[in-house]
């Protein structure tokens, strides 16, 4: 009685979900390897003089707000190689306006070298891959709609993989000799045999792989309102960041109205990335800052490092401090592999996404598995396409009650042979 129920429910959800989850699994294959791709596509951005050694961060900042005196500097990495140029993201101050968010520019002295608006359509070079990294997160939805569209894309994928995956158990015993077959295409069988053998062993090879995007997708787009929650539930968790420094901006606030109005900080970028080595060095660590950013509205900068014998191309990534912009006090920090198990498991939930906490062969695989997303969801719609046919076949050719046999029939999946 459930199985038939499963698989109408995992029939219907790959159908409405179909073309959503072909854009974002496509989209996604590409952004696995962003970075690599958008600086092929845009040597005149990445690249930059070599030879000089690299200016101090406030250096290049004061440079870039000079140029454009309608811009402030909100994210600078620290950690630029010789010959590559560093890509800064601005946003617009003094009630003034800017027509783009990044700003590329010679790490040896600021000199801007191109300007552009992350996102932009469409498919120039300029703007192939932001564009795609957005098509994948948003859908092109305007606001927060787009992000609240797609995490609700993927908690129903996450559901309707586990409804996948039961249907796969097989119904005979022996469990482990029938469940065998389904891991296997049978050669020689019929086309629509061979769909069905394709769709449900892809599946069931590369299911812990396509669960774990479903459930990172779920993390990244809805945490506050779905997996924080529903992590809490089994493990005691740190409150967010944002809301542990947006608390302390909000009382701040009420004791400084002129915080209100005044939108500079005291701190500059060097300040705020000497303040983060000085609190370290209180904890007897040795840092490499890897990229420094102010969060204007929360009057508060962010200093990201990895520790010695951490490597930015696998792991869990960097680390952060949270510091105030005026004061330079430590408002709170983000330490991976630190705090309980349910704050490790919320930390890791981008490298798994991404694919980077294995590096290259993590960003390879989940890119691979994109391409298998898409196999799945067209391998499922011939499937069903050709069931249609067949039960409308049987329709016209059966008379009743055999009419209705043939046609119930006909929409089971194979059995497994």
């Amino acid at each position: 009685m459930l199985r038939p129920l499963l698989v109408r429910l995992h029939r219907y959800v790959g159908l409405s979900l179909a073309v959503f989850l072909t854009v974002v699994a496509l989209t996604g294959s590409v952004i696995a390897f962003n970075e690599e791709l958008d600086a092929l596509l845009n040597p005149q951005l990445f690249r930059a003089p070599a030879g000089d050694l690299p200016a101090g961060a406030d250096t290049v900042v004061r440079r870039i707000e000079h140029d454009y005196r309608s811009a402030q500097v909100t994210y600078i990495p620290l950690n630029t190689d010789p010959g590559k140029a560093v890509r800064l993201r601005v946003e617009s101050r003094g009630g003034g306006s800017v027509a783009f968010d990044e700003v590329f520019a010679s790490a040896s002295d600021g000199q801007a070298l191109g300007t552009r608006k992350w996102g932009e359509c469409c498919l120039d070079a300029r703007h192939l891959v932001p564009f795609l990294y957005r098509t994948h997160y948003t859908l092109l939805l305007p606001g927060n709609w787009g992000i609240l569209f797609t995490g609700t894309v993927a908690l129903v994928w996450f559901v309707d993989c586990i409804v996948g995956l039961a249907l796969t158990l097989p119904r005979a015993t022996p469990f482990w000799r029938n469940w065998r077959k389904a891991w296997v295409v049978k050669r020689g069988a019929s086309r629509l045999r061979i769909h069905f053998d394709l769709h449900r062993a892809a599946g069931l090879w590369l299911w812990l792989v396509l669960a774990m995007l479903a459930m990172s997708g779920v993390a990244l787009k809805l945490p506050q309102q779905v997996f924080r929650p529903v992590v809490s539930l089994f493990c005691e968790i740190r409150p967010s960041v944002e809301d542990t420094v947006a608390n302390h901006s909000n009382s701040t606030d009420e004791g400084q109205e002129t915080r209100v109005t005044q939108t500079r900080p005291t701190l500059s970028f060097n300040d705020a990335i000497t303040r983060a080595a000085q609190e370290a060095g209180r904890r007897n660590w040795s840092i490499h800052p890897q990229y420094a950013f102010r969060l204007t509205h929360l009057h508060a900068y962010g200093v990201a490092f990895l520790r010695d014998g951490q490597t930015p191309e696998r792991g869990l990534g960097p680390s952060f401090f949270y510091l105030d912009d005026r004061s330079g006090a430590l408002l709170d920090s983000d330490i991976m592999a630190a705090g309980s198990a349910g704050d490790v498991f919320i930390q890791a939930q981008y490298p798994l996404h991404s694919g980077r906490i294995a590096g290259l062969p993590g960003r390879t695989l989940v890119s691979v598995t994109g391409l298998a997303v898409v196999l799945l969801t067209w391998t499922g719609i011939y499937i069903w396409l050709r069931k249609r046919r067949v039960a409308a076949a049987h329709l016209r050719r059966e008379p009743s009650p055999a009419r209705a046999r043939g046609a119930l029939a006909s929409v089971l999946p194979p059995r497994p042979s």
